[in-house]
């Protein structure tokens, strides 16, 4: 989703596991539009189709990562608001533009597509029911942003006990996540729909997500020493987790993990996966092993455009008939052209991060007067309360 604006702490790894996770929610999405042609999936797609929208899992994890990793000393209200323009000049800045390319596409495109939109609600990320917002993938931006305000609050008042604080959150929503599930049965059909937007939003167990990221770090900060065996270990564990969790919803519950009925099963399962290939790629840096730099930075800096524009991409084309074009092909053929569009896509986004988006982003740093870290965890340790 986001890439990382703090190029001092910047892990490579990680960079390229961004990449892969927008990836992956582009092939469930694309997967989707090769079911309407009527075409066969294929491994690669049906795999999307199984798994690929937990890429959004492996988002969460991650920006709860990078926001430890990133401020290792960070305490008190000035680093707290330091932190918050940060966010707010990286956050908007990739996602502007495509607020406005949406309005300029959907317009064209006509139909329902601008019914009912929450202008305000999409255009600044506030707690936004789903079907209002304007870019429904944006929804998990709002969970982002959600976390930011969190995040801003510990390093002000909690300074570097954030550790505690942070466990103490992990421990708190999972009673939250246990009393919600069993007890409420708020997650149940029909009683799920009557949950408030902001509970949606402010208490719901993807947040688990981010706060077991954010520890991982601190974990990862406190002792950098590892052995890459160790973290092929743990990026294998958390690759066969995550491959476990598509056959876990394709053949045992039809497809259906995606929906917030099974939120909790969800997280559990590419939460805990997530969580897993973060830590052995982070193990693996810190052990020297790391994905070719030229090719991991700017992918992991196009994975922003690459996860708001794909979805606006495959509703073009689709309206220029590519999915009726493409359901008249062979079925090998079809996936081609499939792969073929979504490396488009990854074209378009690369050149959009260099020539918009970067630019975009400096500008919002200077309006904004953000001033980037001084050195890496590399060079500090970090001081637990």
């Amino acid at each position: 989703m986001q890439c990382s604006d703090d190029y001092p702490f910047m892990l490579v790894n990680i960079q390229a596991l961004r990449f892969i996770a927008a990836l992956l929610v582009v092939l469930y999405h694309a997967s989707a539009h090769l079911g309407v042609a009527g075409q066969a999936a294929g491994p690669l797609f049906a795999f999307g189709r199984a798994a690929g929208f937990a890429g959004v899992d492996i988002f969460f994890v991650i920006s709860g990562f990078i926001m430890v990793w990133t401020t290792p000393e960070s305490s008190g209200p000035a680093d707290a608001w330091s932190f918050m323009r940060r966010r707010v000049a990286r956050i908007y800045s990739g996602y502007w533009p495509f607020y406005a390319i949406a309005i300029a596409l959907f317009t064209w495109l006509g139909g329902t597509y601008l019914t009912g939109v929450s202008w305000l609600g999409s255009l600044f990320l506030w707690p936004t029911p789903l079907p209002d917002l304007l870019i429904p993938v944006s929804w998990t931006l709002i969970f982002e942003m959600v976390f930011y305000v969190l995040f801003a609050v510990l390093i002000a008042i909690a300074g570097r006990r954030r550790a505690w604080w942070l466990t103490g959150l992990l421990a708190a929503m999972l009673g939250w996540a246990a009393y919600t599930q069993f007890v409420r049965h708020a997650y149940d059909p029909g009683r799920l729909e009557l949950m408030s937007i902001y509970e949606q939003y402010l208490a719901f167990p993807y947040l688990l997500e981010f706060l077991a990221g954010a520890l991982l770090a601190i974990r990862c900060l406190r002792r950098p020493g590892a052995s890459s065996a160790w973290g092929w270990g743990l990026l294998l564990a958390g690759a066969a987790l995550f491959a476990a969790g598509g056959w876990l919803n394709e053949s045992g519950i039809a497809g259906r993990l995606i929906q917030g009925y099974f939120v909790n099963v969800r997280v559990a399962v590419f939460g805990s996966a997530s969580l897993l290939i973060v830590a052995g790629l982070v193990r693996l840096e810190q052990a020297g092993v790391r994905f070719p730099p030229r090719l991991g930075i700017p992918a992991g800096g196009s994975s922003y455009a690459l996860y708001l524009s794909h979805t606006l991409v495959l509703a073009a084309t689709n309206h220029l008939g590519f999915d009726r074009w493409a359901g008249g092909l062979s079925p090998v053929v079809a996936q081609g052209a499939y792969v073929g569009l979504i490396g488009l896509i990854v074209g378009y986004s690369l050149l959009h991060h260099q020539v918009l988006e970067r630019p975009l982003h400096r500008s919002f740093r200077r309006l904004l007067r953000v001033r980037a870290p001084a050195s890496t965890p590399r060079d500090r340790r970090w001081v637990a309360g």
